[in-house]
Formats: C-alpha cells, sequence, structure tokens
C-alpha cells in the first residue's frame, strides 16, 4: 500500500505513516533498508516570536492535533517529549529523526509572532489584532510575509453585524447611556490608534459605571465590549470581575492596545486602597517587579478602555486627586421610568448574559 509523501530530502522521508530513514547498501548485493523512525510529525511553520527574540515552530500530527514550541524541541534531548502529545518516537534513531525535523524546517518561511490585540507596533509599522489581522501600508510595504499575532481574548464574531445593528436600532438607539456605553467601547481602539501616533500621551481611559442594583450597570457594561467580542461574563472573555488580585488585573490588561475590557462589581475587590492600581491602568503600565536573582523584570504595558462598574464611586477607596479624575468618566446609572427597566432587560436579553 503507497502512501502520499509529504516531504523527502537525502536519506529522509515523511508520509502519511511516520518518518523514514534510507539506509544504503552495505556492500554489493545487499539491499537499501528503511527503518521507521516515528509516527507522522510535521513542521507546519515557523516564526519569530519578537518579544522573546526567539524562534517558535507549530507542529502537527498531520491530521487534527497542533501544538507549539520553542525550535529547539528540535533537539535530540527534547524530541522524547512529543510522546505526550500522541506522537510515536523510535528512540534508536532520535539524532536522525532530529535532523531530519530540522531540515524540513529551514525548508520554511519564517513569519513574525506578536504578542497582544488592537494597534500593534512592529518594526515594520503598526498592525491591528481583532477579530482578524490588519496590516498597514507601511507594513505591507516593508515586510514579506503574513504576520501571525497571539491574542489572549476571545474576539471570533459571534452571530453576525446585521443581527448587532438591529439590536442597537431597536434598543439602544434614543437612549442616552446605552449609546453612550457603544461609544465607549469603539474608543478603546480609536485612542490607541491616536496613542500610536503620538496624538495623545495616553491612551487608558476608565469609564466608571456607578448605581444602585438592577440599574443596568452590568447590562451597559456589556453591551460596551460587544463591539468586540464575548461580553458574557467568565475566565476567557472580556467581561472579568475585580476579585482578583492586582497582578492579575494587570495579567488581563497585558499588551491590551486597543480592546475594551470590564471589570465588574468593584466591591468585590480583594484590595482597599485602589489609587496605584487606577494609575497604572490609566497609563498602560504594571508595577516594576524583580526576578528571583533582583534584576527588574519588564513590566506588563497596555492602552485601552477599562470599563467598571460598582455600586458607589470608584473614587471612593483612592486618593482624591486631580491627575486621577481627568483619567476617569464617571457615569451614574439611573432608571427614570419603566420604560428605561424594561429597556435594559431586552438589552440583556439580546446580548445573551
Amino acid at each position: 500500500m503507497s502512501h502520499h509523501d509529504i516531504f523527502r530530502l537525502g536519506l529522509y522521508h515523511l508520509d502519511t505513516m511516520g518518518w523514514h530513514k534510507t539506509i544504503p547498501p552495505k556492500k554489493d548485493g545487499d539491499e537499501k533498508k528503511v527503518v521507521t523512525m516515528s509516527s507522522c510529525i510535521t513542521v507546519e511553520a515557523k516564526f519569530w516570536h519578537a518579544s522573546e527574540n526567539t524562534e517558535k515552530i507549530i507542529i502537527s500530527n498531520g491530521k487534527d492535533k497542533e501544538h507549539t514550541f520553542d525550535s529547539d524541541i528540535l533537539t535530540a534531548r527534547k524530541l522524547p517529549s512529543l510522546i505526550k502529545y500522541g506522537h510515536s518516537i523510535n528512540e534508536n534513531y532520535i539524532k536522525d529523526l532530529s535532523y531530519a525535523l530540522q531540515l524540513m524546517r529551514d525548508e520554511l518561511p519564517t513569519s513574525d509572532l506578536y504578542d497582544g490585540s488592537g494597534i500593534i507596533e512592529t518594526p515594520h509599522g503598526y498592525i491591528v489584532m481583532i477579530d482578524t489581522i490588519y496590516t498597514s501600508k507601511q507594513y505591507d510595504q516593508l515586510s514579506s510575509l503574513d504576520p501571525i499575532v497571539d491574542s489572549a481574548y476571545p474576539l471570533e464574531p459571534k452571530g453576525t453585524f446585521k443581527d448587532w445593528l438591529n439590536m442597537y436600532i431597536n434598543e439602544v438607539k434614543g437612549h442616552l447611556l446605552l449609546e453612550l456605553a457603544v461609544v465607549f467601547g469603539i474608543s478603546a481602539l480609536v485612542t490607541s490608534f491616536l496613542k500610536y501616533k503620538r496624538e495623545i500621551e495616553f491612551a487608558g481611559i476608565i469609564f466608571s459605571f456607578t448605581g444602585q442594583s438592577s440599574t443596568g450597570k452590568s447590562t451597559a457594561a456589556a453591551l460596551a465590549v460587544s463591539v468586540a467580542g464575548n461580553p458574557t461574563k467568565g475566565n476567557q472573555t472580556l467581561f472579568r470581575g475585580w476579585n482578583a488580585t492586582r497582578n492579575a488585573l494587570e495579567s488581563y490588561l497585558s499588551n491590551n492596545f486597543g480592546i475594551p475590557i470590564v471589570f465588574d462589581e468593584l466591591s468585590s475587590a480583594t484590595f482597599k486602597d485602589t489609587t496605584g492600581l487606577l494609575y497604572s491602568i490609566a497609563e498602560g503600565q504594571g508595577r516594576q517587579r524583580s526576578n528571583v536573582h533582583g534584576e527588574v523584570k519588564t513590566p506588563k504595558n497596555w492602552g485601552t478602555s477599562v470599563i467598571s462598574t460598582s455600586e458607589y464611586s470608584i473614587f471612593t477607596d483612592s486618593a482624591q486627586n486631580d491627575g486621577l479624575r481627568v483619567r476617569t468618566i464617571l457615569i451614574i446609572m439611573l432608571i427614570q421610568s419603566l420604560n428605561d427597566h424594561w429597556q435594559i432587560k431586552r438589552s440583556k436579553s439580546l446580548l445573551n448574559l
């Protein structure tokens, strides 16, 4: 039974059944031998990780499973670790397999990998990462390869823009606070772009929705982030809670340059003084930290709109500084009529909360 060749170079070839090595005859009259070195292990792509200054590769089983590794996974010492991902390896030929996979990797073009979401600066110009990657004219002129972006957020659209627009027209338009929520969400990408163009000094703006229970704070916040991604509350969405450590909150924001994010219910926060954190959020830089050797680690950076919800003012547990107030927009949520109440209920239902 013949199998489709995927790669062939020198003594090595890969087909759908795995990697093989052809051993030439040692003397006249001998026949060549073909030994199997492993199951199908394919190097699908390689890319340069700009922030880590290292090369990474994507390895698959040629079917339905892919994993990303540092390129040194191809060394003879580390290759056996692929066994835990479902690959089979003949360790008698581990050095040959290492060399064959490196030959396959060398045949691939190198793309650039960037971390983040929103407006991302690169040596070739800016790119925009939202639900997909958009490159600037400068990037297209200076780079010959398409970029790869690793985003920490689930930005794939759910439903259609037409459905979202119908929801906006029917349930949001004409209701000032809900309209403002949409504007606040869109502002994240706009202010990040202006920061990239050096038109403004900082991209971080805090929008604080304040009001009693059932006044629509969380619905308005979810509406704001629905312009970018999943508005439902969870660990892997754009709708998070304040109930986390400062380091965790900074990690949520890290490398976010234009995607709005919600921190819900400030009263659940585990820290008392919010002054330093609010300044960090607005200025887009985390606290300086050191590693185990006492060396200063690179701080986390971001620049986006952050929407907070709470039943009391966001300034209650912070210093009353003018510098903080100019970076924060406080919206007091009030239900003025029964119609407003049902408008919030309908909007919440349409957002699938």
